[in-house]
């Protein structure tokens, strides 16, 4: 990391949680999806008894005896979450030590036939920062399957992606900052999505993407931000605007062990460049995001050999200054039925890279030039659904480090505990890092899913 990239965790966040399914989904038994891995294919939904018999024939079960069919369903999730900082920030809208949020998420869905309406808002309350009080609209999506053809239209999201440290190629939706550092919330997204699935092709989808929105980021008073606040207005380069009509297409395929994605996006970009702003006397005062038109291509590629499990996630993109690329590839080994259970222990490894240089007057604030992540996880695969997630990015040259350690189990039908503790350790005072070394901190959520 250069010493002029001293925004660049914040602005980018730290990538290095794990993908998992949605989790009103794994505390609810009334319908079965079998989820994909991150950046495979699309997910393959049993749609129950209507689809049974028309690719097995009716059943010989009398009609009396049949379960009713139930196509509505409600639930969704609330919960508390407390974060306690370490040190006081190191401006004067962060000087506090504890912060409480709660947020709650409730979730509607409808299912007949070959369609399908699904409607996730989300509000958050947040006791200090008052950008990340926010209200949002997750989902609200209507889904029509016919054949070999689905048509999505609506609000919806999108993941692409198989590396644990960054997504690189997760471009469709915009990251949900304000909600935590690690880029794995995201904003709900208007568009209209086909696909078109073979067993022997793959699959082929087409997006069309009507408006772009903006990145959120924590106002004055919220923590885990630059000394610099940023600000709510943002610029628009060229022929961008929130308006734009953004584009994308790709193709996914699962070749033996080996699942495949390839991207193609022109839009907006869903991660601006800052302008800095001055006061009459030459000092800065804060950073504007500036949105500009993008023309990306990226690849993303996972594979299992034995207890290997081989990522790769790369792209080139023009359209920002000069044309640049960006990868994280690495691998993750996992040894099964450690301690005489049924958990799995797995290592992981990734390196981080991205060439491209700050073209003022627009700053990049350029995270993970040349880095490496090492990590553990562990799943004890008992009935609390019990992980351990725990990591950590290092800088070849200044040896500035971020850590990251997430721990998760259910308690009962409806439960669930999730610590998380992130920080900077070793900072260098030319590095990044140096900048949010008194935004060490732990946090703990108590979750309920109905």
């Amino acid at each position: 990391m250069r010493p002029a990239v001293w925004l660049a965790v914040m602005l980018t966040g730290m990538g290095m949680s794990v993908a998992v399914a949605d989790e009103a989904d794994l505390f609810s038994d009334d319908e079965t999806i079998v989820e994909p891995d991150a950046g495979g294919e699309d997910s393959l939904e049993l749609e129950g008894e209507s689809e049974a018999e028309e690719l097995f024939g009716a059943a010989e079960t009398p009609e009396s005896s049949r379960p009713p069919a139930f196509p509505i369903r409600l639930g969704g999730d609330v919960g508390v979450e407390y974060r306690f900082f370490h040190d006081h920030g190191l401006d004067s809208g962060m000087n506090y030590h504890h912060n409480f949020s709660f947020y709650l998420q409730p979730e509607f869905s409808y299912r007949t036939g070959r369609h399908r309406f699904r409607f996730k808002p989300f509000w958050r309350y947040d006791q200090h920062d008052s950008r990340r009080t926010h209200f949002d609209v997750r989902e609200l999506v209507w889904q029509g399957s016919w054949g070999k053809w689905t048509v999505h239209a609506g609000i919806d999201k999108v993941f692409w992606g198989v590396t644990e440290s960054r997504h690189t190629v997760d471009i469709i939706n915009q990251t949900d900052l304000i909600e935590n550092s690690d880029t794995e919330q995201k904003l709900g997204q208007p568009m209209l999505r086909i696909d078109y699935s073979d067993l022997r092709w793959g699959t082929l989808s087409a997006f069309y993407l009507p408006v772009s929105r903006k990145r959120t980021y924590p106002g004055k008073h919220g923590r885990l931000r630059p000394p610099l606040p940023i600000t709510a207005s943002v610029d628009y380069e060229g022929n961008a605007s929130s308006t734009h009509p953004d584009f994308a297409l790709r193709w996914a395929k699962t070749l033996g062990y080996w699942d495949f994605g390839l991207t193609y996006f022109h839009g907006v970009t869903r991660r601006p460049r800052f302008r800095v702003q001055l006061d009459p006397f030459f000092r800065p005062v804060n950073l504007r995001p500036v949105y500009e038109i993008i023309d990306q291509v990226s690849l993303d590629i996972q594979g299992v050999t034995g207890n290997w499990l081989w990522k790769f996630e790369g792209f080139h993109r023009a359209g920002q200054g000069k044309s640049f690329q960006q990868l994280t590839a690495g691998f993750e080994y996992t040894f099964s039925g450690v301690f005489g259970t049924g958990a799995d222990w797995g290592f992981l490894m990734e390196f981080l890279y991205d060439n491209r240089e700050n073209q003022l007057p627009l700053v990049n604030f350029v995270p993970f030039e040349k880095d490496i992540f090492v990590g553990t996880r562990l799943a004890l695969n008992d009935v609390q659904s019990t992980e351990l997630l725990a990591g950590a990015i290092m800088d070849f040259d200044t040896g500035t480090t971020a850590y990251n350690i997430e721990a998760s189990r259910r308690f009962g039908e409806h439960w669930k505990v999730y610590l998380e503790m992130r920080g900077f350790v070793n900072t260098d005072p030319k590095d990044a890092g140096y900048a949010f070394r008194k935004e060490n901190y732990i946090q703990a959520e108590l979750q309920y899913y109905f």
